[in-house]
């Protein structure tokens, strides 16, 4: 192991020289509330050759609270990347991650599923085509495309979409998974093969817009992408609809009788800055009554879905979901509302897990906006 450190520089990781070692990391990760966990511990590991630190290096699920609150301001996520790129190198990978790896390479998407199928959820729905024209390019996630669950905010996200008039289109199979969780891993030539197909589907259907549903698809876009050429604009759907509700184009009606709180997904508020627009949709829905969680906003904590998280077997009592979701019914919640697939995900899953699915429910922005615009409880 003692070529790591220069393995782990050379694969993009050259920050690992610039720790001095603090513990500020070790301090602020979420991880700590579980298990023993130490990210300071694991660089000095990685930087003096020790072997021991490779399970541990699969845990960072690149949260970004390290990274925001680091005094030399280094880009610990990008450090865990670097290490399990060179872990991938040496066939060091959990077997589970293997997997999803590969059916990323095949099919284009985490989920194992034929390419032919994604987008089989909006046939009952005669959503566009995007064609040459059209305004904006619906970019769906691999987990709205796949998950049935995650499908219902996809259905939510094009009622909206069209009850505002707006001119969007989807581009079905054409489009592939956009590269988040290689990225994350540190598998970087597949992210960079998932790249330039979207990016020449973009160029050939000359896409100008975009309205993505996933926080991590919206940060791959707008900060991770390399354009050859000219870069679409790219939006998440809560900005849109936060506009959209402003303006009075779609109008809040119906009440909406529940006790909720906002989850703060970390990719949409630690990586991209977006906390005030989701909470002013909820606060234009009659009848809503929100409350806050202890930690939100920049402090907000995480499902434990990013990284490749949500891909790995994490044993009960070891989720992160479940502190988020036992911080929820402690602040009195009756609903978790997120913006992001892989929050839903995360948070069912614990919430399912702890056993208190009947006092306890996840939903999407979305899905609670159309219910006050519809009347209908979903």
């Amino acid at each position: 192991m003692l070529e790591m450190a220069t393995a782990v520089i050379e694969a993009k990781g050259e920050e690992l020289r610039l720790c001095y070692q603090c513990g500020t990391c070790t301090a602020i990760c979420p991880w700590g509330n579980l298990k023993d966990f130490n990210p300071r511990k694991l660089i000095e590991m990685v930087r003096l050759g020790f072997e021991g630190f490779e399970d541990d290096s699969w845990r960072c699920v690149t949260c970004k609270h390290c990274w925001d609150k680091c005094p030399n301001q280094i880009n610990i996520p990008q450090l865990f990347q670097a290490v399990r790129s060179v872990l991938l190198a040496w066939n060091a990978c959990p077997p589970e991650l293997k997997a999803t790896l590969t059916s990323l390479r095949d099919e284009g998407n985490p989920w194992q599923q034929p390419k032919a199928n994604r987008g089989s959820w909006i046939k009952e729905m005669s959503v566009p085509v995007y064609e040459k024209g059209t305004e904006h390019l619906l970019f769906t996630c691999c987990t709205n495309d796949f998950d049935p669950r995650n499908q219902l905010d996809a259905r939510a996200a094009v009622e909206l979409l069209r009850m505002a008039g707006v001119s969007f289109g989807y581009a079905g199979n054409r489009q592939v998974c956009c590269g988040d969780i290689p990225y994350t891993v540190g598998e970087n030539e597949l992210f960079a093969g998932l790249q330039e197909k979207n990016q020449g589907l973009f160029a050939e259907l000359d896409v100008k817009k975009i309205i993505t549903l996933s926080p991590h698809c919206q940060n791959a876009f707008k900060n991770r992408y390399e354009y050859k050429g000219g870069k679409p604009s790219s939006v998440h759907l809560v900005e849109l609809l936060a506009k959209l509700v402003k303006e009075g184009t779609l109008k809040p009606q119906h009440e909406v009788t529940m006790k909720a709180t906002y989850h703060d997904p970390c990719y949409l508020g630690r990586y991209n800055g977006i906390y005030d627009e989701p909470r002013a949709i909820l606060a234009a829905i009659p009848g809503l009554e929100f409350i806050e969680m202890n930690t939100i906003r920049e402090n907000s904590f995480c499902c434990g879905g990013g990284g490749g998280g949500g891909w790995l077997e994490t044993l009960k009592g070891e989720r992160l979901g479940d502190l988020r979701v036992c911080e929820a019914m402690e602040c009195g919640a009756e609903v978790i509302v997120t913006a992001c697939p892989y929050c839903v995900q995360m948070l069912e899953a614990s919430i399912l897990g702890l056993g208190i699915d009947a006092k306890l429910k996840v939903k999407t922005v979305s899905e609670v906006l159309l219910s006050s615009l519809k009347n209908e409880v979903r």
